[in-house]
């Protein structure tokens, strides 16, 4: 079987592809040298992301009504994969994940306020589900959120909060019910304005890439950003987190490494003569790399299509999320081992060699076997959803 793009979508992916040409100004490429700006944030992040947004690029699969185009999932993850593989800090969790469950459990001011101003870009949305006591166990969160006329005050403490030094909103999930007959049906989510009085933020460095702590002491929002029903929180929780999973894992960034390794090979010298892409252990790791990203691009296909045909599948996008991660990790230590020490060099040092990409990626790459859920976790999510085992814990 031959499994490949219909006509129309590969001039798509084409478009996309050409049109990030034009978003990675000089100018923005010189500003994400700053590990401060190198996930996105600055001014020249921000006016791209607005560019984008007015081109109308930003959700393509949403309705008319809310700005976008009605195009299928397979043809939105053609268009964020183009995007990644750019190199662009596209925030993707915001426009693919968070947003979309948004839409469709806001009241119309919040959609008018935040939804519209994702499809805008300039609306960027963080997520705040993980405490000090409460990370892959998401039903055990202590943030508490009170309800006090027709206000919300909320207390407590996130961890992993990534984006949040340049978001716009939080998406909070935080408990209304302190005595649930059972943990998880006593969340609530909110939408948290990160420039309301006693929200903080914190950075939390890790191996390249930063994330963040936040802190919210007496946090007060109107009942409007609350997003959906009180101590509903929980199915909103689980459908966007399906989402987040499969869109950790387009393959074109490290599809685009890929490629740029093996031309890199192909024009370096052996030791021993002739070009190292000549070398048969080079050949068979460069043959490993390219069957594993096959089988992933097929799979994120597989799921993108049948996002068109009904509610994600948990256990299937587990699955994706298990496989991406874990051959993400092994595929950087596949490329470094072609490059050995030419690749180890970093993007601010002299001879860094794919503007020190690879480098990084290898250091930040164990962070996706953790976030959105620990693979151990997603594991028995694929046991229990997908091959109806019983819980190991």
């Amino acid at each position: 079987m031959n499994i490949e793009l219909t006509a129309e979508q590969q001039a798509l992916q084409q478009e996309v592809r050409e049109y990030m040409k034009g978003i990675m100004t000089p100018a923005l490429l010189e500003e994400m040298k700053d590990d401060e700006l190198k996930e996105g944030g600055g001014p020249e992040f921000r006016k791209q992301y607005a560019k984008m947004g007015a081109d109308g690029w930003i959700g393509l699969s949403w309705s008319k009504e809310l700005g976008g185009k009605e195009l299928s999932h397979v043809e939105q993850y053609i268009f964020t994969d183009e995007v990644i593989r750019s190199g662009f800090a596209y925030p993707f969790l915001t426009t693919e994940a968070c947003t979309p469950v948004i839409a469709a459990h806001a009241n119309e001011a919040v959609r008018d306020e935040v939804v519209r101003g994702v499809q805008r870009g300039e609306v960027v949305i963080a997520i705040g589900y993980s405490e000090p006591n409460a990370g892959t166990d998401l039903a055990s969160l202590r943030t508490r959120a009170e309800r006090d006329g027709d206000d919300w005050v909320i207390n407590g403490q996130k961890m992993w909060t990534s984006l949040a030094n340049y978001a716009d909103y939080v998406w909070l999930a935080a408990r209304t019910d302190p005595d649930p007959e059972k943990k998880h049906k006593g969340l609530t989510m909110f939408l948290v304005p990160t420039d309301s009085e006693g929200y903080s933020c914190t950075p939390v460095r890790t191996l390249g890439a930063r994330t963040n702590a936040t802190y919210y002491e007496n946090v007060r929002i109107p009942d409007r950003y609350r997003v959906g029903e009180i101590n509903g929180g929980w199915k909103l929780i689980t459908s966007q987190l399906n989402v987040e999973r499969l869109s950790l894992f387009t393959h074109g960034q490290v599809d685009s490494l890929y490629q740029g390794v093996a031309e890199w090979s192909a024009q370096t010298d052996a030791p021993g003569g002739g070009k190292l892409i000549e070398q048969p252990w080079v050949q068979q790791n460069l043959a490993k790399v390219k069957t594993g990203l096959e089988a992933l691009k097929i799979m994120c296909w597989k799921q993108a299509w049948s996002m068109d045909q009904g509610p994600l599948d948990m256990a299937k996008a587990s699955t994706a999320k298990v496989y991406g991660s874990e051959f993400f990790v092994e595929l950087y230590r596949l490329l470094l081992e072609v490059m050995g020490t030419a690749g180890s060099i970093g993007a601010e040092s002299p001879g860094a060699i794919l503007r020190g990409k690879l480098e990084f990626r290898w250091r930040v790459g164990s962070i996706l076997t953790f976030g959105g859920g620990t693979n151990e976790v997603q594991r028995d999510i694929i046991a229990m959803a997908g091959l109806w085992m019983p819980r190991s814990r």
